[in-house]
């Protein structure tokens, strides 16, 4: 029988590849703009303090942040791997079954990439500001309908808090 974990089992696989193939991402560039890595991988879990225990405390992955809504239902929260690579978590739901939700690449001049991945015939949103972490983010789907994010770590965000502060 396979554990409820499984799935996580194979998102930090995904990490783990993400990590070994950064240089090589790193390199490649997309006009001026460039992907420089594997940020995340997001993970709809049916009950996050089940789910934040293990990340946390059986993996070690020292939850980052956490954001709610305004009656404090979790909305997402990230556990960080190492400096740029995270587990996000989001609840489950009817709409948003139990398992991998999306991941995300992190990007340097986002427009950039944007504009090279609409030259290439992928459908991409336009640049916004989150309002939670206060990243730049973009979302796009792969020619298979997987949806991702493209994430900049700009200035005053989040996430760049987070990776500046990593201690190994």
């Amino acid at each position: 029988m396979k554990s409820k974990y499984s799935l996580a089992l194979m998102a930090a696989v995904i990490f783990v590849a993400g990590l070994l193939v950064g240089e090589e991402l790193s390199s490649k560039t997309t006009m001026d703009g460039r992907i420089v890595g594997l940020n995340h991988v997001a993970i709809r879990v049916p009950d996050f303090v089940e789910a934040s225990d293990f990340y946390e405390n059986t993996l070690g992955f020292p939850l980052t942040y956490r954001f709610d809504d305004d009656n404090g239902d979790l909305l997402f929260a990230y556990f960080q791997i190492s400096r740029n690579t995270f587990i996000e978590l989001l609840p489950a739901d009817d709409e948003h079954p139990v398992g991998l939700d999306h991941f995300g690449l992190e990007t340097k001049k986002m427009d950039s990439v944007v504009a090279h991945f609409r030259d290439k015939g992928i459908e991409v949103t336009d640049p916004f500001v989150s309002p939670y972490t206060r990243v730049n983010l973009s979302h796009a789907q792969d020619s298979d309908g997987v949806y991702f994010e493209l994430i900049e770590a700009v200035d005053g965000s989040e996430l760049q808090k987070v990776m500046h502060d990593w201690e190994q």
